[in-house]
């Protein structure tokens, strides 16, 4: 046998050798190892046969999910003689008892401040609800008037800005009423007030 002849023989039984496994498996052919390669000697599969390899995939029932109205972001604007307030929830900006700002809280002070006139002096002012310390209440309102000041800087460079934090010390509604907990009241105390004249 030529080298030639000796390779082909080698190459096709080597594709072959697969081929027979499949056949074993279940195929209606078999290629014995000494019968060439072509594409009348493949095995072949009957339909009742690939049948019996398939199985029915069972599909659980979806339940469809509501997805709750959201309502946009709309800061709290009044006006008192000449100054303009626009107050931000809190609850809206920051998570609880943090002071980092995410990126759409960031886009909603930025909206905010549209309406300020060039060049204006601007008062960020904090305020929480009563619940904790007097001293953490002021620091925490503090942190969360400097990250909104830091927002209103980044997109205002015109714009002088006064920064400080009240605490509790400045409720717009009572915290309490009757000795009870008022937790709308309380909501509406956490807040940062941000203030300009024009």
């Amino acid at each position: 046998m030529s080298n030639g002849s000796r390779r082909r023989a080698l190459v096709a039984t080597a594709l072959a050798a697969p081929l027979v496994i499949i056949g074993a498996v279940g195929a209606s052919a078999t290629i014995a190892d000494d019968e060439p390669l072509t594409v009348d000697t493949l095995p072949t599969l009957t339909d009742n046969e690939v049948d019996g390899y398939r199985s029915a995939i069972e599909v659980p029932e979806i339940e469809p999910i509501e997805v709750p109205d959201i309502t946009p972001f709309v800061p709290d604007v009044t006006t008192s003689g000449s100054t303009t307030i626009v107050s931000l929830d809190t609850d809206v900006l920051f998570d609880f008892g943090q002071a980092d700002l995410g990126d759409s809280a960031s886009d909603a002070i930025v909206k905010a401040i549209t309406d300020v006139p060039d060049d204006a002096k601007v008062s960020v002012v904090g305020h929480t609800d009563s619940v904790g310390s007097d001293a953490a209440n002021r620091t925490l309102s503090k942190q969360r008037a400097r990250a909104v000041a830091d927002v209103i800087e980044d997109e205002r460079d015109d714009l002088s800005l006064s920064v400080s934090g009240k605490g509790e010390s400045d409720p717009v509604e009572p915290n309490d009423k009757g000795g009870k907990d008022n937790p709308e009241g309380r909501e509406k105390n956490r807040r940062v007030e941000i203030r300009y004249k024009g």
